[in-house]
């Protein structure tokens, strides 16, 4: 039992060193953060390489928000966000949060945050130009 564990340990090990490779990671692609926005809510980012046209009236684009802390124990939160834009109608819904897909969103209102405004505006803006 032992010899066949040192085996599969062996084995492991030769794939990490052999599928370790920068050149493999990088070409996952690089973020190019722009900080959009911040205010007494938090602070509001998007990544500008992950823009991306749906169709006509529609894209997709990772944000990223940092919530401020309420209180002096609280060290605030940092989330990111797959977000699907319809830049004609400025709605939007969250497609993945932290990484955890969010099946069966809906379409939304911005309902004047202007964190989730500026990123609608700049986002459907850098893909018409």
């Amino acid at each position: 039992m032992k010899i066949i564990f040192n085996f599969i340990y062996l084995c492991f090990a030769f794939l990490i060193l052999t599928l370790n490779n920068s050149e493999f990671a990088y070409g996952l692609g690089n973020v190019d953060w722009q900080l959009l926005k911040e205010n007494k809510n938090g602070k509001e980012w998007i990544d500008m390489g992950s823009i991306k046209k749906i169709n006509a009236e529609e894209i997709t684009v990772l944000t990223k928000f940092f919530k401020n802390p309420k209180g002096s124990s609280d060290k605030g939160q940092l989330s990111l966000y797959v977000m699907r834009i319809n830049c004609t109608d400025k709605t939007f819904k969250d497609t993945s949060i932290n990484g955890i897909p969010q099946f069966g969103s809906k379409w939304q209102n911005s309902n004047d945050d202007e964190l989730i405004d500026v990123v609608i505006e700049k986002s459907c803006y850098e893909i018409i130009n």
